[in-house]
């Protein structure tokens, strides 16, 4: 009885940190270039009869549900047409790089915007990263347009400025620090991309899918509900034993 109600316990906790994860992605469905969580589980098991072991044969049950940590999907999310010249799409793999007071951080989100020093910035004021650094485009020194290339130059009335730096994150290495930012775990480095594909104009759309996540939601909920009924029906028959036991006695 105590491993059932264990059992049943870890199912939950497992179901509730799902939860957690597929109501975060709902939430951000309108994100510029939000990339969902999805998480996966581990059964562990316990051998009942052992008897038959070393023939390879044996009888298991499930005695704990484990959720893993979340892992950040990288699918290409949907371009969307913006008409704005300071808006670009990463096409494929990739995170732009900005500066912030922690250091650098990662984002697919390209919603960018010239600061009043001159500055490539996102909406937070983030410094965006260049290969030389700081990207500047001083445009007081023409009336031409920011022009964004296919692979990152960026140009501005005529002159060449810089190229946006791109560089490429494993999932597994990738940690959320805020604002729609990624930061790396220890022990990784990111890898520029030599060849980066951007859409100036455009933005990408968070990779989330509404409907499946709402299905995926009502899945969850009703699993969450059940372990609930478990862990009542099992408390409750151990309950009724100790009350058993006592009038017996």
């Amino acid at each position: 009885m105590d491993q059932g109600i264990y059992t049943a316990a870890s199912g939950a906790i497992a179901m509730e940190e799902r939860l957690n994860v597929i109501s975060h992605n709902i939430a951000n469905v309108n994100t510029v270039g939000y990339k969902k969580d999805h998480i996966l589980y581990r059964e562990f098991t316990k051998i009942l009869d052992t008897s038959m072991l070393a023939q390879g044969q044996y009888r298991v049950i499930p005695v704990d549900v484990v959720a893993t940590r979340p892992t950040v999907d990288l699918t290409q999310g949907v371009s969307m047409k913006t008409d704005n010249p300071l808006d670009v799409a990463i096409n494929g793999e990739g995170f732009f790089v900005v500066m912030t007071e922690d250091g650098s951080r990662y984002t697919r989100a390209g919603s960018f915007m010239i600061s009043e020093d001159n500055n490539l910035v996102t909406p937070q004021g983030h410094r965006v990263q260049g290969k030389g650094g700081d990207i500047t485009i001083d445009t007081t020194t023409g009336d031409g347009q920011v022009v964004i290339g296919p692979d990152g130059r960026i140009s501005y009335d005529g002159t060449e400025v810089d190229s946006l730096q791109v560089v490429n994150i494993p999932a597994e290495a990738l940690v959320r620090a805020g604002g729609n930012l990624f930061a790396v775990r220890d022990g990784h480095v990111p890898d520029p991309v030599e060849n980066p594909s951007v859409s100036q104009g455009y933005l990408e759309r968070a990779n989330v899918e509404p409907v499946t996540e709402m299905v995926e939601l009502i899945t969850t909920q009703r699993a969450y509900e059940a372990y609930q009924r478990m862990i009542r029906s099992i408390n409750d028959a151990y309950s009724n034993s100790i009350r058993n036991v006592g009038a017996v006695s």
